[in-house]
């Protein structure tokens, strides 16, 4: 009965019932009595106590105005406090998000303490609640679907914070129409969004804290160097040291560095005998995520380079080929083949292959326009800007080629299948002094090297996809994915490896690198689920609906106590 009555001013009622002391003091003030000389009794008029009003405290004497001024208190306090009734057949939606982003392990702890109490409070809004629990990861699908509030905190436990920074505005929109309006959509993340879809309110229970820890590494054949990133306030000594994978530690390989608030540092070293190492700084933090960073020694694929004698020959190339280790030049049988496009002899490889002209002579026309890049991952990034290009014969297209860069109506970069063609001699051009343009090449080849099958040792970053090529069979990773989907590395940072049967395709360790998840200052505390339960009861409750009968019973309580005092006054 209780939990479906509420208060739309509970502060009015109180002050109102501040009458009831007001009316019992002016009931305790009596008249006092003064002596009446008289020559003959039957001149005593007869006297009654009366509540006149006096200067000095009585014992209270029970009386009708008495009692009929305390209705009266108490009539216009439940009035004025807006008392509403639930609806029985009052049914809202509240639909959760839980922010998926690695920043929540921080406070993981804290956030499964705190909400069932919170979804608790919000189930005060209506007498029957639909909970919709999600994860703001796209990829993480539901948690919970149900109207019992015990499963519901049963099906937090599978939620885990460790994805990297993401976006949540598609799952809170998603969130946001099945509540249609009717009920509650509440984010529950670290810090304040930026920006929420209409309707959408967030919760957090998080505070500022110092964290530091290693936020990225490079690695080769030789050694490794570790970033060290401190996200605080205050100056930090912090020890280190390095394990193998089994956890012993490697004697010699440690120390103490000293960490400046947002500066950041490099550890160096070098790779022991053995699969692969750990780096480990002490103690751990709040976040340990990026208090551990596992490496293993690159070993990547190799990739035989089939160029033609021309191609060898241009001076770029050359120069491309050399800051290029994992590139071996083959003279037949390569993995990718480096063709010339000769409009004499326009027969072109089959298979993977780089293909670009060779002008005959030097040309001193310049291509008019600027590029203009279609949208392509190999693309993506890149700024042509200042690119200079010679006007010289193109590649003729075929139907199925797409081009990926323009400059005015040449196609200067197309994909054909597996094959990359440039529509320009780039010894004609600045192209080769362009950072796009190599990374366009790396890229390129590094495509072309993840789609053979073999055996490569990797670092990657946690809950990155992995791009394993397979000969034909099902990949598989070990340790197992926590969510089915496209393969990826551990979410958590560790040492996995990835199978096609018996054969171990990649071997790789994962290590947390996002330094915006890492970074805690910007964390604080928001609640706002009694204001919203509130709300919610307000929107499903109805007015009383006797309230005319108790402004009735004010008004009779009033004027009968007027009268019954005046009859007094006139015995």
């Amino acid at each position: 009965m209780m939990q479906s009555l509420s208060f739309a001013s509970p502060l009015a009622g109180v002050l109102a019932l501040l009458g009831i002391p007001a009316i019992l003091a002016i009931h305790f003030l009596q008249r006092p009595a003064r002596p009446l000389l008289v020559s003959t009794l039957f001149l005593i008029e007869r006297l009654e106590p009366e509540s006149a009003g006096g200067g000095r405290w009585e014992r209270l004497r029970s009386s009708l105005p008495l009692w009929l001024q305390l209705l009266a208190v108490l009539l216009l306090a439940w009035m004025l406090a807006g008392p509403r009734w639930l609806r029985a057949d009052a049914v809202q939606s509240v639909v959760v998000v839980l922010d998926s982003s690695a920043s929540l392990m921080a406070y993981e702890a804290a956030t499964r303490r705190a909400l069932p109490s919170r979804l608790r409070e919000l189930a005060r809004g209506a007498g029957r609640t639909e909970w919709i629990v999600l994860e703001s990861h796209p990829a993480a699908g539901r948690l919970y679907t149900g109207t019992r509030l015990e499963e519901l905190e049963a099906a937090l436990a599978q939620w885990q914070p460790r994805r990297g920074t993401h976006d949540p505005g598609p799952v809170l929109q998603i969130a946001e129409s099945v509540g249609q309006g009717r009920g509650v959509t509440l984010f529950v993340t670290d810090r304040e969004p930026p920006a929420l879809p209409p309707g959408v309110e967030w919760l957090s229970v998080a505070k500022p804290v110092e964290n530091a820890g290693f936020s990225g590494v490079r690695a080769d054949a030789e050694g490794w160097e570790a970033l060290l990133i401190h996200h605080g306030t205050q100056p930090q000594t912090r020890r280190w040291w390095v394990e193998d994978a089994t956890g012993q530690r490697i004697s010699g390989a440690g120390g103490e560095v000293a960490l400046s608030p947002g500066r950041a540092e490099t550890l160096r070293g070098r790779f022991p005998q053995g699969a692969g190492v750990r780096l480990v700084l002490d103690p751990p933090d709040a976040f340990p995520l990026d208090d551990v960073l596992p490496l293993v020694r690159p070993e990547p694929k190799p990739l035989r380079v089939q160029a033609a004698p021309g191609a060898v020959g241009a001076a770029w190339f050359a120069h491309f080929l050399k800051n290029s280790p994992a590139l071996t030049p083959v003279v037949e049988g390569g993995d990718l083949a480096v063709a010339l496009y000769d409009p004499l002899r326009p027969g072109l490889p089959g298979g993977p292959a780089l293909i670009w002209v060779r002008h005959p002579a030097p040309s001193e026309k310049l291509l008019p326009g600027s590029p203009v890049a279609e949208r392509d991952p190999l693309l993506e990034g890149l700024s042509w800007e200042g690119l200079l290009v010679g006007d010289t014969f193109p590649i003729p297209p075929h139907a199925g080629d797409r081009t990926l860069l323009w400059q005015g109506e040449r196609a200067l970069v197309s994909r054909r299948g597996p094959q990359l063609l440039l529509g320009f001699d780039p010894a004609l051009s600045n192209a080769p002094r362009l950072p796009a343009f190599l990374l366009l090449l790396h890229r390129f080849v590094e495509e072309t090297r993840a789609a053979l099958p073999g055996f490569e040792a990797a670092n990657v970053e946690t809950g990155q996809r992995l791009a394993v090529a397979s000969g034909g069979g099902p990949l598989v990773r070990t340790p197992a994915p926590r969510h089915p989907g496209p393969l990826r590395a551990p979410e958590e940072p560790g040492f996995f490896t990835v199978h096609e049967g018996s054969t171990e395709r990649l071997r790789g360790a994962a290590h947390f690198a996002d330094p915006r998840e890492a970074d805690f200052r910007p964390a604080r505390a928001h609640d706002p689920t009694v204001a919203l339960a509130e709300r919610q009861r307000e929107r499903n409750s109805r007015p009383d609906g006797l309230t005319p009968l108790w402004t009735l019973l004010l008004g009779a309580a009033l004027c009968t106590s007027w009268v019954a005092a005046e009859r007094r006054r006139a015995v």
